[in-house]
């Protein structure tokens, strides 16, 4: 009892995993997972990219611009240091009203950074904040002071180290009594430059939160462009899967507008769906009509043939009565051959296959048509006649196929004109539009039936127990139709006219020897 059941929940168990894996496959390795993955990578590297290309040379642009802020003080500052008196050892006094102090209060108030005067044996002679450890070089002043004093061209020299900018320059102050020549100071001024930091910071900082606000722009970019496109996928999946539906009519799916590839192939399958509802459509109907109209001469055939056969099985056969079984036999195998030829035409038709195009006489064809049909004609008491134009009416088209459009013009005259009448074929048309008219004086068409006569399997009520199947006018249409032409009728009465309407051929195309030829049906 238990082993069914056991059996049935590890097929669910396994389909339940399997579905579970095809699920994780479509998150991990789906369309949406990979244009999210997509666009946030693209962010990334683009906000990456900004951030190496700006801030290296931002941090080189603001050192630079210290520097040479720094070196352009160090330089003005020397000058009014330069001037102050000295004493007898040529050192100017630090306190005083023409002291250093009170010249490094002045430019203090400018720069708001640290002044250390040295002399010529590298000591230390004045100092604005002597209690402040911070700059190695006021320890230590082997680098910039020492390279400053060295330096006879009075360059300027610097070091910087973190946040903390050090200048020196070499100069001369004022000469002592009885000397030619000041003494060589050094000054050095010395400038905590923290708006390097400030500023690298608040660029790293603008970069994260860019960083931030592109990662957002690029996840919700991600979500809406990926739902949207699975969205039409998705339509465009389950309307390819209901092509398999026994209801064509049904799309399935909104027409997607968007100008886009899935757009234009959303459009492209709407299209080839149409086209295969219409093929299935006609395949339906013309199955049915045709199941229907091949019923009718089967079962007067069969039912001919089985009369014949009783009367050759009897003792005293009736001749006359054979021969009558026998025409009417022959009648219907001809209208079963007549109902094969035309289902074949529509299947040529419906199958799209092209046709040739090329330059028509409409005179020999037209011309051509009627000797075929002239016995009988004769046969039923009726005259064709042929009225040309005079000179050569060429148009352009398929030449079997102007042959069978005319072939099904005149056989259905010939059911409907009365005996001891003309059929009449004329060639007529206005410049550029070539064409040929067959009219015959039978009853006409009722006005109802003007436009239902040239529909599949439709024949009108005047076309009596004998008539053809509905299918001739129908392919003489598609077939005008597709050489570019039109079949209608006219309003000329008595009886019915019927215009087969061409383009006219191309004067490059019109062969100059070329042999008048009866066209042969397709």
């Amino acid at each position: 009892m238990l082993g069914p059941v056991i059996t049935g929940l590890k097929r669910e168990g396994q389909v339940l995993a399997s579905r579970t894996r095809a699920t994780a496959r479509r998150v991990w390795f789906g369309m949406r997972s990979r244009i999210f993955s997509a666009l946030v990578l693209t962010a990334l590297v683009t906000l990456a990219t900004a951030a190496l290309a700006l801030l290296t040379p931002l941090q080189s642009q603001l050192r630079q611009n210290s520097i040479a802020l720094g070196q352009s003080t160090v330089v003005g500052d020397k000058t009014p240091l330069g001037i102050l008196p000295v004493n007898a050892q040529g050192l100017p006094p630090v306190n005083g009203r023409n002291g250093l102090r009170a010249a490094a209060e002045v430019l203090y108030h400018e720069t708001t950074a640290t002044y250390v005067v040295w002399t010529d044996h590298l000591q230390r002679y004045f100092d604005t904040d002597p209690d402040d450890p911070a700059a190695e070089d006021k320890v230590a002043p082997y680098r910039p002071v020492a390279q400053a004093l060295a330096d006879r061209r009075g360059r300027t020299h610097y070091t910087l180290n973190g946040n903390v900018l050090v200048d020196a320059v070499r100069y001369t102050g004022h000469p002592a009594p009885g000397m030619l020549r000041g003494r060589v100071f050094v000054l050095e001024i010395i400038r905590h430059v923290d708006y390097l930091a400030s500023a690298d910071s608040a660029v790293r900082t603008a970069l994260l939160y860019a960083a931030l606000v592109g990662l957002g722009v690029a996840t919700l970019l991600g979500i809406a462009l990926s739902s949207r496109l699975l969205r039409r996928l998705r339509r465009l999946r389950d309307a390819s899967r209901s092509l398999d539906e026994d209801d064509l009519g049904v799309l399935g799916m909104r027409p997607d507008d968007v100008p886009d590839e899935i757009g234009e192939v959303a459009r492209g399958f709407t299209t080839m769906r149409e086209r295969v509802r219409q093929q299935e459509d006609a395949r339906r109907a013309f199955v049915a009509t045709a199941s229907h109209e091949l019923r009718t001469p089967l079962m007067s055939l069969e039912t001919a043939l089985e009369l014949l056969e009783e009367d050759l099985g009897s003792e005293s056969v009736d001749v006359d009565d054979a021969r009558a079984r026998v025409a009417s036999a022959r009648r219907q195998a001809r209208r079963l051959s007549s109902l094969a030829k035309d289902l074949l035409d529509l299947s040529r038709i419906d199958a799209r296959l092209e046709l040739r195009s090329e330059p028509v006489q409409l005179s020999e064809t037209a011309r051509a048509v009627a000797a075929e049909f002239e016995q009988r004609a004769q046969e039923h008491g009726i005259a064709i006649t042929l009225d040309e134009i005079g000179a050569p009416s060429w148009a352009q088209g398929d030449p079997g196929s102007v042959a069978r459009i005319i072939r099904i013009l005149v056989e259905n005259a010939l059911r409907f004109t009365p005996a001891g009448t003309a059929l009449r074929l004329r060639i007529v048309g206005q410049p550029g539009e070539p064409a040929v008219e067959v009219s015959d004086e039978g009853p006409g068409v009722p006005a109802d039936e003007r436009e239902l006569i040239f529909e599949r399997f439709q024949r009108g009520r005047n076309s009596g127990g004998e008539g053809g199947f509905g299918l001739g006018l129908a392919i003489g249409v598609e077939l005008a139709t597709r050489m570019g032409g039109r079949l209608k009728l006219t309003d000329q009465s008595p009886g019915a006219t019927f215009r087969l309407t061409l383009p006219a051929a191309r004067g490059g195309d019109i062969p100059t020897d070329l042999a008048p030829s009866a066209a042969n049906g397709p």
